[in-house]
């Protein structure tokens, strides 16, 4: 490379960062350039402790810094009558990730001021994540990987599919979802029923869809960002399906979170206790009504009962059919908690709730699309399950065969011909 080749690209990516960021929230370029300037600031007073040997200074100002960051989202979250600031609960835990790296001492070398702003305002993932780690993504900024025609291609399949999965797949099932809890009284139980079914292809698609293009931007930029999802709904408990769902914010919660309190390594009433606090924390992150808290408080008494009765056997091995059932139950129990994530109110939840229970009488609406979406995403399961030992079966092909390239000039049309765009926010980048 070229001696200030390096410079001048980063400077190029900061711009591109901000500029992509001023085009969602102008007001809040400014909160996020200020988050940006404070985390190194802690950062490098967090630094200087550990040179001078001082770690117990280090601790406190890692303590001071990341409560002014929680308090800042706090307030914007639960206190300020202001639209919350676009990717706020993203970049604020990318922040304290740096500072808690930095408490680590996982960099070789302090990162300087323009490296800190690029990872806090990396564009691809500002708006809905993964989110990533100080530690993982800054050395990555001096060292970035040349684009060829692997990644392109990776990329480039990356960035189909998301547009795939969140324009004709996501956004068409928007229609029957918001159509039907709009009015949650008038329709019957098994449609209520079939709804919840809807919203959690919803969801899984159009945050999927969202962070496979994240991840294929990154990988045009000549970085590397783990996936964040691998076939969610084929978890066999509530433990599993949070190592598949959002595994970038499952990952951030148990490296930042969990370990610090303990683990598993203080008893198993300790345990439990450490479980409910991090999906408590989780229901708090994801919004700020009390319906948040009710759904990551019952994820939290789904993994503890989990534990609690299959823990000492969860390296037996087991029948297909039974792991068939598990995954079956656990869809089930997954699926109703999404029902308190999607509505406002817990009274609105009960309502949904006690009228698929009570197969309540009213008006049958069956979306085709749930059945269509919900059958692909089987077939993808049931590839993955004899073919990947139950991870995601879909992997870039390669250009250089012409059946390959047949096959993505299909799926670009086809997102072109059925993508609905009635609903164009990403679920997620609201929060």
């Amino acid at each position: 490379m070229v001696k200030g080749t390096g410079k001048i690209n980063d400077i190029v990516l900061l711009i591109m960062c901000y500029a992509f960021y001023l085009f969602f929230d102008v007001r809040g370029l400014f909160i996020l350039i200020a988050v940006s300037v404070f985390s190194y600031m802690g950062g490098r007073l967090i630094y200087d402790c550990h040179r001078a040997g001082d770690r117990t200074k280090a601790g406190m100002f890692f303590g001071m810094f990341s409560a002014a960051l929680i308090g800042l989202l706090c307030y914007f979250k639960y206190a300020a009558r202001l639209p919350l600031p676009v990717g706020i609960s993203f970049y604020t835990l990318m922040a304290i990730s740096f500072l808690a790296d930095c408490v680590r001492k996982e960099f070789d070398r302090f990162p300087g001021l323009m490296e800190v702003m690029i990872y806090v305002s990396f564009f691809p993932t500002i708006l809905s994540g993964p989110i990533t780690k100080a530690k993982d993504f800054i050395p990555q900024i001096s060292s970035r990987i040349k684009l060829d025609k692997d990644r392109f291609t990776k990329a480039a399949w990356l960035i189909a599919t998301g547009l795939f999965m969140k324009l004709c797949m996501a956004d068409r099932l928007a229609v029957s979802v918001d159509r039907v809890y709009s009015t949650p009284n008038v329709y019957s139980g098994m449609t209520l029923f079939m709804t919840s079914v809807s919203y959690s292809l919803q969801l899984l698609f159009d945050f999927a869809g969202y962070s496979n293009m994240a991840v294929g931007a990154a990988t045009l930029l000549g970085f590397d960002i783990p996936v964040n999802f691998n076939l969610p709904y084929m978890a066999t408990n509530p433990s599993e399906f949070w190592n598949r769902w959002h595994i970038s914010l499952s990952s951030w919660l148990k490296d930042y979170v969990y370990i610090p309190l303990g683990g598993n390594r203080k008893g198993k009433t300790r345990t439990y206790i450490n479980i409910l606090l991090v999906m408590i924390i989780s229901g708090l992150w994801h919004g700020s009504t009390i319906n948040f808290l009710i759904w990551g408080l019952l994820h939290g008494l789904g993994q503890m009962v989990h534990r609690a009765l299959c823990g000492k056997r969860k390296d037996a091995k087991t029948s297909s059919g039974l792991r068939i059932l598990s995954m079956i139950m656990n869809f089930l129990f997954v699926d109703l908690l999404w029902i308190p994530f999607r509505v406002s109110t817990p009274s609105a939840a009960w309502t949904v709730i006690s009228r698929i229970f009570t197969l309540a009488d009213g008006v049958s609406y069956y979306y085709v699309y749930t059945f269509i979406f919900g059958a692909l995403l089987l077939i993808v399961q049931l590839i993955g399950a004899r073919r990947s030992g139950g991870n995601d079966p879909l992997k870039p092909l390669p250009f250089d065969r012409l059946h390959n390239r047949v096959i993505f000039c299909i799926l670009v049309i086809a997102t072109a011909m059925f993508a609905y765009f009635g609903s164009g926010a990403f679920i997620y980048s609201g929060f």
